[in-house]
């Protein structure tokens, strides 16, 4: 009887000690995750203040340079249309700043740029098979890559296309992220056959999404999306073909 007491007893001990134990690994646990944390959010900080419009914007031309070197060397052509493209979206890359920065920058923007003005409307039109679709679905993704918050829509004149040109949208993201999105600091919140949703590595607000639509449009108004792009128009009608 004595013995099976002291057996418990030592039973009871031992069990206290690995419970202490326990909760002091669970402890330290949860403390390397909020460290972790801690840092990840210092270090979005940090990006989010070094940041500003001239960088994101050399960040989409790095993005559009990088398929370049991946096997998607775009043509002359290409490289004018995303020229216009990347002027008609320059106040998306200012979106982050405190209000008035783009009107200040203005004139250095121009200067920089080595631009006379900045038009926020593009039409190209150009025969079949030039490559149109490549470029929009090239400059989405480099637009995703490289402005925070950014939603782009893009209208095609079928639903065969408009999955596409998504399809090829991910791919170039993918690309530009060298095959490992996660690793760019970019997780897809949401993916299907109109649209992908991602959480950028600014925030937990840095949600950027690409929207690609079947569409037959007539006179319409302007959408409210930042970021539009349209299929190929024929000037006869001002409709889609």
């Amino acid at each position: 009887m004595i013995e099976t007491r002291a057996s418990t007893k030592i039973l009871e001990l031992l069990g206290g000690v690995l419970r202490r134990v326990v909760a002091v690994e669970a402890t330290g646990a949860r403390v390397a995750m909020a460290g972790g944390l801690l840092s990840r959010m210092q270090t979005q900080a940090q990006a989010s203040a070094q940041e500003n419009g001239f960088t994101r914007m050399q960040r989409c031309r790095d993005a559009l340079a990088r398929l370049d070197l991946k096997g998607w060397k775009r043509s002359y052509h290409q490289r004018l249309f995303h020229d216009d493209f990347l002027k008609a979206c320059t106040r998306i890359f200012w979106k982050l700043e405190p209000a008035g920065t783009f009107a200040r920058q203005h004139l250095e923007i121009l200067q920089r740029n080595n631009w006379t003005h900045i038009s926020q409307e593009v039409l190209v039109s150009t025969p079949r098979r030039f490559g149109k679709t490549i470029s929009v679905s090239m400059f989405a993704a480099a637009m995703l890559f490289a402005a925070p918050n950014v939603e782009i829509s893009i209208y095609s004149t079928c639903k065969r296309i408009s999955q596409k040109l998504l399809r090829n949208v991910q791919k170039f993201f993918s690309v530009i992220c060298n095959d490992d999105v996660a690793s760019s600091g970019f997780v897809v919140t949401r993916s299907n056959m109109e649209e992908m949703v991602l959480r950028g590595p600014v925030g937990i607000h840095d949600v950027r999404v690409v929207n690609s639509y079947p569409s037959k449009v007539g006179p319409f108004c302007r959408p409210k999306s930042l970021l539009t792009f349209f299929g190929k128009v024929c000037p006869q009608t001002s409709t889609f073909e």
